[in-house]
């Protein structure tokens, strides 16, 4: 008969902690595994254009702000402009000339003419005696805004 004694043999495979061996703990349920690789793509999809949508309008925001501020820097600079050309040599010769009668010129292209100005000043008032000086010579020229 076999004699009975202390020792136990133990299992093949034990289902205790302290086995020693590994076991990988898998995550409590987690979000992305819920959905499908298909879903999966679609939420990113969606947040990528989301994302986009956001950052180009805080773009805009940016830029009108900074179309404001210029803008409100320009409305109060008044000019005298003096001539229009087609011509950019006319241009030119006629801004070279303002210069060496003591004015400064200033040429801008608006469309397809160069509007050829003189002088910056604060308000309307400012540039009327010029006005009267260089109606002698172009009878055509007139105050207007920057």
């Amino acid at each position: 008969m076999p004699q009975k004694s202390d020792y136990t043999q133990p299992e093949l495979f034990t289902q205790s902690e302290d086995s020693g061996h590994y076991k990988p703990k898998l995550p409590k349920n987690p979000f992305f595994l819920r959905f499908r690789n298909y879903e999966k793509a679609l939420l990113l999809i969606m947040g990528l254009v989301l994302l986009s949508i956001i950052s180009f309008s805080i773009g805009v925001e940016n830029g009108r702000r900074i179309a404001n501020v210029e803008n409100s820097a320009n409305q109060d600079t008044y000019t005298i402009q003096v001539e229009t050309f087609k011509n950019r040599q006319l241009a030119f010769r006629k801004a070279q000339k303002l210069m060496e009668e003591g004015f400064s010129p200033m040429a801008f292209a608006k469309g397809s003419y160069i509007i050829l100005c003189v002088g910056k000043f604060s308000n309307q008032e400012s540039a009327q005696p010029l006005l009267i000086k260089l109606q002698r010579a172009y009878a055509n020229c007139r105050i207007r805004r920057l």
